[in-house]
């Protein structure tokens, strides 16, 4: 095993310890983590597995495969998190509008004001 496979492999595994003790998260997002953690340290030990399954799929080289899966999981990622952002702020609109319906003042009822002494 060459040192580089040495290190990232106690990278990986680094990020996962990391993932699965400090972020909450699904049983289906811990799996799938997990198993694109196993995936990942197999394709650091056996990088000619990697080529192998490249020229099955019709890739050159199997950095290239490892490339295009990296920019469709990046595109995937981005979507899912814009959309958890367009959620969060469908959710704090709702509570903004709430909130201002809540604390609407009454102008016929003296004393709602917040001038008088006493308040």
């Amino acid at each position: 095993m060459r040192p580089v496979q040495f290190v990232l492999i106690l990278l990986m595994l680094g990020v996962l310890m990391l993932y699965f003790s400090r972020l909450r998260s699904g049983l289906l997002d811990r799996v799938a983590v997990l198993l694109f953690s196993m995936l990942g340290i197999a394709m650091i030990v056996a990088p000619d597995w990697t080529s192998t399954v490249a020229h099955m799929v019709g890739v050159g080289r199997g950095v290239d495969l490892f490339f295009y899966l990296a920019i469709v999981a990046f595109a995937f990622s981005t979507l899912i998190l814009y959309s958890k952002i367009r959620e969060l702020e469908g959710s704090i609109t709702q509570l903004v509008r709430q909130l201002a319906i809540e604390r609407v003042q009454d102008p016929r009822v003296p004393g709602q004001g917040g001038n008088e002494p006493g308040e």
